[in-house]
């Protein structure tokens, strides 16, 4: 029954990591019959479109943000946290107020005296109809693609990782289950402190899981976790045979994680002209002035703005600019990730402005006359 369950799941991994290879091949074909040179040029698009072309609506909400910070609305309060400002500036500000609507309206909902996560006043504001007409407009120019071009191969890559998350669920929980058996008295004498040791390890596990999230990320650091209880149970417990199966089941599972993040993680929906227009707008130079450090943020985000900012060995920047980089340094690390991916993948795997599909033209049903 054990060797059947061990190769029915490497079959599984090896049908997942198949399914992966095929969608990536899809995408390719259909980036390959889309536009291919973008038909405007980089300084044609505003910073809030350009961030969305280049991090999705989490860049574009980070823009809005920075929009606030040069116009004297919010400042940061560490850990992630932003509120209004206590007292008036002094001085004039960079902006007079946010030129988009994304700003002004992240501005609205501030309440003085009280702090607001960053990452959730990004989050509220890039979730309505004007995050769908920056969608749509993106679209109508060729910098993104419409939503039934890339369905097929969103199904089929959605599928893939679902089974590939339940794999990785089922790992971590493995680690736990093997460290339960080590526990049980066996045949073979084992040192009095082990099963002690098993015990803590045991009620410690959820927290473990949570230090391996913060660190590794969040699927692969639970699996990461599960795959060092298991080492550490099989190297000090007297267990079965068909447990040595389970160091194969977590190579397979990494082999798999390795092929959807080769393949390019979660595909975004940029065509080949909207990576020329990114390609185009990062090569220029950087203008002076509030709009110059506005599409500085939507170029690089508030990660990269962070790692490059004052006193990092970066060299000298214009005011405008300084002050943006200041900002994403006081608010942390608490907002903002790294892209990575092919065609824009704008989340990682953190589940933060995870494209899911917004501005897709709504099903109408037909009215039939009674």
């Amino acid at each position: 029954m054990v060797p059947a369950v061990v190769l029915g799941t490497v079959i599984l991994h090896v049908l997942t990591a198949l399914c992966l290879l095929l969608s990536r091949w899809g995408y390719a074909r259909a980036r390959a019959a889309g536009p291919r040179l973008p038909a405007i040029g980089a300084d044609e698009l505003d910073p809030t479109d350009l961030g969305m072309l280049a991090g999705g609506r989490t860049r574009l909400g980070e823009v809005a943000l920075a929009e606030l910070y040069l116009s004297a609305k919010v400042i940061a309060r560490g850990n992630g946290a932003v509120s209004p400002p206590e007292q008036a500036p002094h001085g004039t500000p960079p902006l007079p107020r946010p030129p988009s609507p994304f700003g002004r309206i992240m501005g609205a909902s501030l309440e003085p005296g009280r702090c607001v996560p960053a990452e959730r006043l990004v989050e509220s504001v890039t979730r309505g109809d004007a995050t769908t007409a920056v969608l749509w407009r993106l679209r109508r120019l060729g910098l993104f693609s419409a939503p039934e071009t890339l369905r097929r191969v969103r199904r089929l890559r959605r599928a893939a990782w679902a089974v590939h998350a339940g794999a990785g669920a089922a790992a971590a929980v493995l680690g736990a289950v093997l460290l339960l058996a080590g526990m049980r008295p066996g045949p073979d004498p084992v040192h009095a402190l082990f099963p002690a040791a098993f015990a803590l390890l045991l009620m410690a596990y959820p927290f473990l899981l949570h230090v391996a999230r913060r660190l590794l990320g969040g699927l692969p650091g639970a699996v990461a976790c599960g795959a060092c209880a298991a080492a550490i149970a099989l190297a000090a417990a007297p267990l079965p045979r068909v447990a040595l199966a389970a160091p194969a089941l977590y190579g397979c599972w990494f082999g798999v994680h390795w092929v959807y993040r080769a393949t390019g993680g979660r595909l975004g929906p940029r065509t080949l002209a909207g990576d020329a227009l990114l390609a185009e707008a990062r090569a220029a130079e950087t203008a002076p002035g509030p709009v110059g450090a506005l599409r500085t943020t939507a170029l690089e985000g508030f990660p990269e703005l962070r790692r490059r900012g004052p006193g990092n060995g970066a060299p000298p920047r214009p005011r405008e600019e300084a002050l943006v980089r200041s900002f994403a340094a006081a608010c942390g690390r608490g907002l903002g990730r790294v892209d990575t991916g092919l065609g824009g993948d704008f989340a990682g795997d953190g589940g933060r402005g995870t494209w899911r599909g917004d501005g897709d033209a709504p099903k109408v049903e037909r009215h039939r006359r009674w």
